[in-house]
This record gives structure tokens, C-alpha cells and sequence, in this order.
């Protein structure tokens, strides 16, 4: 029988994912071999925090606003309960909007501390990057306890990201941005509730497509035209390859840059698995592209599932910061 090493047994989904009241709660309980008093200094006081979670401005306080610097990104919310040394709990708001309450629990078991851990929220939206996140975060904290400083030259984010998307079946959001032979290439994939024909036709069909990326025409053939008229500017381009129900491919000219566009898509137990990657032919700043695919894949979803569309230049604007970040240099 095979055995896991300890980095791979990192790469394993600890947290739970559940629908509670229609809403969804990601939770982890970890048993530490340390007193619970000093598992709760290191969760409590801000010089312990910023070891392992960011830069809090102020010891946490009941009924008190905070703000937590992390990652290059921010948090805000306010302090709902606090019971040293037993629990806390905070609303958690991120520079998308996305909004959560979180709950640690600093229980005595064992003669050490068992750490409970949960986030509700509303939606999936960042569910998995967000659980793999906050793993990595807790191995962190793991480290911290133990005397040690938290590896950061290792990326377990991207694989755990992987692994909660398919033994949940949830859909990723975020998009990523990586380097090919020195040009730019960005990449999605979404898992949407609807099977694939109905995805193809929402890709092709004008009367679709203008819901939630724009009027437009794309000629199903080899050389065929596409036209797509966006907010702020125009796109034109010819279809290169055409796999009726599976595959699209066709260049891209816009104001941004040239390039190429390829959809794919796989069917995943009834849903769709949509791949959507986009080659920039030179180096661009990605962050508002990425920003505009990002929304217009929300409304892609959207409009699978029966609803309206409603675009925010708010939104767009967090999304395009939020995606800069993540540019290779």
C-alpha cells in the first residue's frame, strides 16, 4: 500500500463543503498538539496574526470595525462575537464584494487544541479558490505554532484548487494569467449547469450571444466572419477551426491588442465543462480583459440558468485590479 508524502498529504482537501440553509459553509477542524490559550494569542493579537494572515490594524474588539492587509489584497468587516479564548467571529468582505462570516472555535481536546474553522456564505463564487486558500492559510498558521516560518516558495494553492473542484464538483471563477513564449495567454474554465449543445448555441447563435457578450455574428465555417460590437470598442476576427458542439477557434482585433480566441467544451456528468483561452498575439495589461471575461462568463451562466444580467462597472473595476496582481512580469 502506498503512502502519501508529507507534501502531497498537503495537496489533499481537509476542508468540508456544505449546503446549510441554502447557504454554502466551507469547514476545517484541526487538532494542534498545543495549549488552547496559545493557540487563541496566536489567532487574537495582531503581532501573531500578521505571522501567518496579514496585517490586522488593532487587536480584534466586539462590535468594532477591522481592516487586514493580505496577499497584496484587503479584507474589512466587523467583530460579531468575541469570547477569549473560545471563539470569534467576523464578517469577511474582499476587495470583489464577496461577503462572508467567519467563525474559530480554540477548543481543549486531547490534551492539545482542536481549531474549528467556518465560512458562510451565499454563493459558490470563489468557493474553490477560497477553500484552497484558506487551507494553505491554516497550514500557515500549523507552521506558526510549531516555531516555524510558513513556506512560500511552494505553490499548493493551484493544485488544491484542483482537487476541491473535482471531489465537490464545483465550478472554479477566477481566471489565470500565464506566459507563452513571451506572449500573454489567459485562461478560464467554468462548469455550467446546462448540457453542452445548450452551451454551443449560446457561443454561436446571435440571438443568444447578444445577452451576454454582445451583438454580433460569428459564420460557423473556416474564414468566416466574426463581429462582435463590445461596450467601448469593436472586435473582428475570422473562424479557424470549427468542431460542431466541441470546439471554436477564431482570431481576435480589438483596440487591446490581436490574437486568438478557442472555446472548448466537455460534457461533465450533465453539465458542461467550458474552456475558454485567450492568446494575445503582444504583451498587454491583462487585468481589464481578464476583468471583461470574468463578468462576461458570470452572464454566460446567468443566462444558462434563466436569469437577467446585470453589469457593474464597480465590479469590473475590483476585477481588473484584483487580476493585475496575477500578470506575469
Amino acid at each position: 500500500m502506498s503512502t502519501l508524502s508529507q507534501d502531497e498529504e498537503k495537496l489533499v482537501p481537509e476542508g468540508r463543503i456544505e449546503r446549510v440553509d441554502g447557504d454554502y459553509v466551507l469547514a476545517f477542524d484541526r487538532q494542534l498538539d498545543y495549549p488552547h490559550t496559545y493557540i487563541w494569542s496566536l489567532l487574537a493579537e495582531k503581532e501573531n496574526v500578521a505571522k501567518w494572515l496579514g496585517t490586522l490594524d488593532a487587536d480584534w474588539e466586539l462590535g468594532r470595525t477591522y481592516e487586514l492587509v493580505l496577499g497584496g489584497g484587503m479584507s474589512s468587516g466587523t467583530v460579531l462575537q468575541l469570547n477569549p479564548p473560545l471563539s470569534l467571529q467576523i464578517t469577511w468582505e474582499d476587495e470583489l464584494g464577496q461577503e462572508s462570516v467567519i467563525e474559530w472555535r480554540v477548543l481543549e481536546s486531547d490534551g492539545g487544541t482542536l481549531l474549528q474553522f467556518r465560512s458562510r456564505a451565499e454563493g459558490p463564487e470563489f468557493l474553490t479558490e477560497g477553500s484552497a486558500g484558506w487551507q494553505t492559510i491554516l497550514d500557515a498558521l500549523a507552521e506558526v505554532a510549531a516555531g516555524r516560518r510558513p513556506e512560500t516558495e511552494i505553490d499548493r494553492w493551484t493544485p488544491l484548487r484542483e482537487a476541491y473542484s473535482r471531489l465537490y464538483q464545483l465550478s472554479h471563477s477566477m481566471g489565470t494569467v500565464e506566459s507563452d513564449s513571451g506572449h500573454t495567454c489567459l485562461r478560464f474554465e467554468r462548469l455550467l449547469d446546462a448540457g453542452r449543445d445548450r452551451v454551443w448555441e449560446a457561443l454561436t447563435e446571435p440571438d443568444l450571444f447578444k445577452v451576454w457578450l454582445g451583438p454580433g455574428r460569428v459564420e460557423l465555417q473556416a474564414g468566416g466572419a466574426v463581429e462582435f460590437n463590445l461596450p467601448g470598442r469593436n472586435v473582428t476576427g475570422d473562424v479557424e477551426y470549427v468542431l460542431a458542439g466541441s470546439r471554436l477557434d477564431y482570431t481576435w482585433t480589438a483596440p487591446e491588442g490581436t490574437g486568438t480566441v478557442h472555446w472548448m467544451l466537455e460534457p461533465e456528468d450533465g453539465r458542461t465543462r467550458l474552456t475558454l483561452v485567450h492568446n494575445l498575439g503582444r504583451e498587454i495589461p491583462a487585468g481589464s480583459l481578464m476583468a471583461s471575461w470574468h463578468m462576461r462568463l458570470d452572464a454566460l451562466a446567468t443566462v444558462l440558468g434563466g436569469g437577467q444580467v446585470h453589469d457593474s462597472a464597480h465590479r469590473r473595476e475590483a476585477l481588473a485590479r484584483f487580476y493585475q496582481r496575477f500578470q506575469p512580469a
